[in-house]
C-alpha cells in the first residue's frame, strides 16, 4: 500500500472545521499536543461545534427528535472534540445523566438488563465518562454492561425483549464498547478488565470481517458498508475500522477484505464522500451528502495509516 497521505489532501482538510484541523494535527501532521489541543479548544467557539452549542435550549437540552435530542447531540460533541470541562456541555450531560439513571438503578442489574436497551446504556457509559467521571453511578453501570456481555464476545439490545437471543448485534457491540472504553480512559473501569472484554468483542468483528457473515461470507447488511457520519447508533465498517486503528488487530490478516473495499471507496482526488443519510432530522448538515465528506477522509486516512505501520 502506498502512503494514503498526499499533501494536497492534508490541506485540504486543515482548510475545514476546526473539528476536522485538532484532528488532522493530531492524527495525520504529527503535530505535538500541546499544538492540536490549542486547535481544539477553538471547537466551542466556531464552526460546527459552537454551531451545535447554539442550537442548545434554555434548560440546557437540545429539541427533541431524532437526531436533534440531547443524547445525539452529546455523542457528536464528543466526535467533534468538544472540551470536556466546558460548562454548557458538561452541565447539559450531568442533568441528562440525572433524568435517565438513579444510584439504585445503576447499581440493579435487572433493571439494567430489562429496562433500557443496552444501546443506550452504553451512550449514557460514554457520556458520563466522558463529561462527569467522577460520577458515583458510572462504576456500577459500567461492572453492570460488562456483566451482560455475550457468549460469542459482543452485546446485543435485543436481549431485553427476548433474552433467548444468542448472537450479537454489531450495532449494540460498538454503542457498548465505546462507552466501556471511555469508561476505561477516565479509570471508571480497570483497564486489564476492559481489554480483556474489549479482546472478546473485536474476535467477533474480525470473524466476521467486520462486515461479513461467518457462516457463508455474504454481506450481512448492504448500510454496513455505507460511508455514514454521524453514525448515531448504527454500526458500519468504517466506524468499526477507524476504532480498530488504536488497537493491535489493526494489523490482523482478516481486515485484508474491508481494508481493500475502503480503499475502492476513494475518489481520484484523494477523498471519501459522504453518502446514504441516516433517516431522521439533523439541527444542521456538517456536510454536503454525496459530496467530499472531510469526517470520512480523516476517519479513512487514519485508519489506512495505522494499518500500514502496523502491517
Amino acid at each position: 500500500m502506498s502512503e494514503p497521505v498526499t499533501p494536497e489532501v492534508i490541506h485540504w482538510l486543515m482548510a475545514g472545521d476546526p473539528v476536522i484541523r485538532w484532528q488532522t494535527m493530531r492524527d495525520l501532521c504529527g503535530c505535538t499536543e500541546d499544538e492540536w489541543r490549542a486547535e481544539r479548544g477553538r471547537v466551542a467557539l466556531e464552526g460546527w461545534g459552537a454551531q451545535f452549542l447554539a442550537n442548545q435550549l434554555p434548560n440546557g437540552e437540545w429539541p427533541a427528535g431524532r437526531w436533534t435530542d440531547t443524547v445525539w447531540t452529546l455523542l457528536t460533541l464528543m466526535d467533534c472534540g468538544m472540551p470536556p470541562d466546558h460548562s454548557g456541555a458538561r452541565d447539559s450531560a450531568r442533568a441528562f445523566i440525572d433524568r435517565n439513571l438513579t444510584t439504585k438503578q445503576a447499581n440493579d442489574d435487572s433493571w439494567l438488563q430489562t429496562r433500557i436497551d443496552l444501546c443506550h446504556l452504553g451512550f449514557w457509559l460514554r457520556i458520563g465518562a466522558y463529561f462527569c467521571p467522577d460520577d458515583a453511578r458510572l462504576p456500577p453501570l459500567a461492572n453492570g454492561i460488562l456483566r451482560m456481555q455475550m457468549p460469542d464476545g459482543g452485546w446485543n439490545c435485543r436481549m431485553r425483549r427476548y433474552p433467548q437471543t444468542r448472537h450479537s448485534s454489531f450495532h449494540t457491540t460498538f454503542n457498548v464498547l465505546e462507552g466501556l472504553q471511555a469508561a476505561s480512559d477516565a479509570d471508571i473501569v480497570p483497564a486489564q478488565e476492559f481489554r480483556r472484554s474489549e479482546l472478546r468483542a473485536i474476535e467477533l468483528m474480525l470473524a466476521h470481517q467486520m462486515y461479513r457473515s461467518d457462516r457463508t461470507g455474504e454481506i450481512i447488511h448492504e448500510r454496513f458498508t455505507d460511508l455514514t457520519f454521524p453514525s448515531h447508533w448504527h454500526y458500519t465498517m468504517l466506524r468499526g475500522l477507524d476504532y480498530l486503528r488504536a488497537h493491535p488487530a489493526i494489523a490482523d490478516t482478516r481486515l485484508q477484505d474491508p481494508i481493500a473495499l475502503l480503499v475502492s471507496r476513494q475518489r481520484p482526488s484523494g477523498r471519501w464522500p459522504v453518502e446514504k443519510r441516516i433517516p431522521g432530522v439533523v439541527l444542521f448538515e456538517m456536510e454536503k451528502m454525496g459530496g467530499d465528506s472531510r469526517w470520512n477522509t480523516l476517519r479513512a486516512l487514519r485508519t489506512l495509516r495505522r494499518r500500514q505501520a502496523a502491517t
